[in-house]
């Protein structure tokens, strides 16, 4: 079932919904002055961020857990147009973040942006950013849900999609 037109998890939802792919003792870790929301079997941290964070609040999240990684909730965004995908080739799309969140480009750690179910499937979906640029344009690669709880839970490196799910419409 194609759960696009269906209404959005709450932000605490969302949370729980990444925070129970992983084991209770991979969870609420401490780290220095903060703590981990996730630490996957290979010992790298997963932030679950629906809030936007200040450059500060951020380098200070990277400092503490070292190797780690960031997953923005983008679900509003991708829905509302404002994050949409351009093109794609070879599993790797190109988007455009229309008044992206400016401190995020202060992230040194890779970014992930849960898109939930790419537009027109039932396939949910994480981009792994390589690119962002000022102008908000930027490069990902598409990374399905259940790839991601794999590497969470049992430390199975995520496989990018080289061909996104099938779909009818436009990218946006």
């Amino acid at each position: 079932m194609n759960d696009w037109c269906e209404p959005l998890w709450s932000s605490m939802q969302w949370h729980n919904y990444w925070k129970d792919m992983a084991p209770v003792l991979q969870r609420e870790q401490p780290r220095g002055a903060h703590i981990a929301d996730l630490v996957t079997p290979d010992g790298c941290v997963i932030e679950v961020q629906h809030k936007s964070m200040s450059a500060t609040e951020i380098s200070g999240r990277e400092l503490d857990h070292g190797n780690m990684v960031w997953n923005f909730d983008a679900r509003h965004l991708y829905r509302s147009g404002r994050l949409a995908i351009t093109g794609s080739l070879n599993g790797l799309v190109t988007f455009r973040w229309k008044n992206h969140r400016r401190t995020i480009r202060s992230c040194r750690r890779p970014i992930f942006l849960d898109l939930w179910t790419m537009k027109g499937t039932s396939e949910r979906v994480v981009l792994k950013v390589g690119q962002l640029q000022r102008d908000g344009r930027g490069t990902a690669h598409v990374i399905p849900h259940h790839s991601m709880r794999l590497w969470i839970s049992a430390g199975i490196p995520y496989r990018p999609l080289t061909d996104l799910p099938y779909y009818r419409g436009p990218l946006r």
